[in-house]
């Protein structure tokens, strides 16, 4: 786990979206974090496939061109065109039939640039990096197979038919059977009632929010179409 001096540049779901592309051109900072739902757009914002592959070549070429500074993390809306395990057991929400095998072979073929977590050190405190956050009551369901809470375990997930089993399950709240959601599935209503982990502090995106964000003391919650910056001094609104 690194320590990063100045500042790190949080982009929450894209869904097709270009609200990213401006901070990252104009913000200086060490790191550049991707919170992951790449494609599945909203219909409603008038984002169709097209602009949406578009997008995601950006994305992908962002990070081969910064392998070490992009890190590219993977949501529920990508993980059902990349593993068929885990869409079979969490259902698509969303899900593109029609562009489906496209949308895999570009995971697929690309699947060494992502990662479903990360991990940092800013100011002195421990930040966790995930799609939709780790809850308790998941981790504790799964403590098992995740061993010690560290990016470097949740990231191992990906790798065993057990691991993608953890990942697909989904929550009440977002009509599943579980009592909260993955660390790709939660809800932040799961997350709000969630035991707070010791000496970590998660930033994850997944439950959008019509402007705002959620920012509390053990996490916050960033999907509401804006980039972010970290630093020592905490987040704040790009």
């Amino acid at each position: 786990m690194e320590t990063v001096r100045n500042r790190i540049l949080v982009i929450p779901d894209v869904h097709g979206r270009d609200f990213w592309r401006m901070a990252v051109r104009r913000t200086y900072c060490e790191k550049i974090v991707f919170l992951g739902d790449y494609f599945d757009p909203y219909e409603s914002e008038g984002i169709d496939t097209g602009d949406t592959c578009e997008i995601f070549c950006e994305v992908l070429d962002l990070k081969k061109e910064n392998p070490e500074k992009v890190v590219l993390l993977l949501g529920n809306h990508d993980m059902h065109y990349l593993s068929n395990q885990f869409r079979k057991l969490a259902c698509g929400s969303r899900y593109d039939n029609d562009f489906a095998q496209m949308n895999a072979c570009m995971l697929i073929g690309h699947k060494k640039y992502f990662q479903l977590a990360h991990e940092e050190m800013v100011g002195g405190k421990r930040y966790l990096f995930t799609h939709a956050g780790v809850t308790s009551s998941w981790y504790e369901r799964h403590q098992g197979l995740i061993k010690e809470l560290t990016a470097t375990n949740l990231n191992e997930l990906m790798e065993t038919k057990e691991g993608v089993e953890a990942l697909a399950d989904v929550g009440k709240l977002r009509g599943g059977f579980q009592p909260s959601g993955s660390m790709l599935w939660a809800d932040c209503e799961e997350m709000r009632d969630s035991v707070p982990f010791p000496d970590v502090y998660q930033i994850f995106g997944h439950s959008q929010q019509k402007s705002e964000p959620i920012i509390t003391e053990h996490y916050a919650c960033l999907d509401c179409r804006k980039a972010f910056l970290l630093d020592e001094k905490g987040l704040k609104t790009m």
